[in-house]
């Protein structure tokens, strides 16, 4: 190995640097490894040597960019359908089942303030308006994030989709 290499590797934490040396070490994670900056070392310069390693270059990329990029994509753009994405149907189902759970729990806490008081809770939180407004309002907010998500598997514009994702949840 390279001596620079290992004083790098030695000034990470143990996890990583063992990730960074597996990748750098490993034929199947580092799309430059089979690449020998020296193979056209000896070829005539009117034979484009640098070309010629460049071309190794773009060819070990698309390689890559076929074996670990590609099917991903290709898996992405198998879940939109024509009003959204295949993640639709699941996203409403933890959204009315998460709404449930949020109704039971003010229910819960309204029960027991009123036990504190000696007076008996109302179980018909969960038909109120609000219950079913606050519903109807988490169903159609699934709704345009996942038209949102199928917009962005059109465009290709996921690239920033941690950066809305904290911005949604903090």
């Amino acid at each position: 190995m390279n001596p620079d290499f290992d004083n790098y590797l030695n000034q990470l934490s143990p996890g990583v640097s063992a990730q960074v040396g597996e990748f750098y070490n490993s034929g199947d994670y580092n799309a430059y490894s089979a690449i020998n900056p020296y193979a056209y070392a000896n070829v005539s310069t009117k034979r484009n040597p640098g070309d010629k390693l460049y071309a190794d270059l773009i060819r070990a990329q698309t390689q890559d960019y076929n074996q670990r990029f590609a099917p991903v994509e290709n898996f992405m753009a198998g879940q939109i359908t024509a009003t959204g994405t295949k993640s639709l149907a699941g996203d409403l189902d933890r959204t009315r089942a998460n709404m449930g759970s949020a109704v039971k729990n003010v229910q819960g806490q309204q029960n027991r303030d009123m036990a504190r008081m000696g007076l008996q809770g109302n179980n018909n939180i969960a038909n109120s308006t609000t219950a079913v407004g606050g519903l109807v309002g988490g169903v159609n907010d699934t709704r345009l994030r996942d038209a949102d998500r199928r917009q962005s598997l059109l465009s290709g514009s996921l690239s920033n989709i941690a950066l809305k994702q904290r911005r949604t949840t903090v």
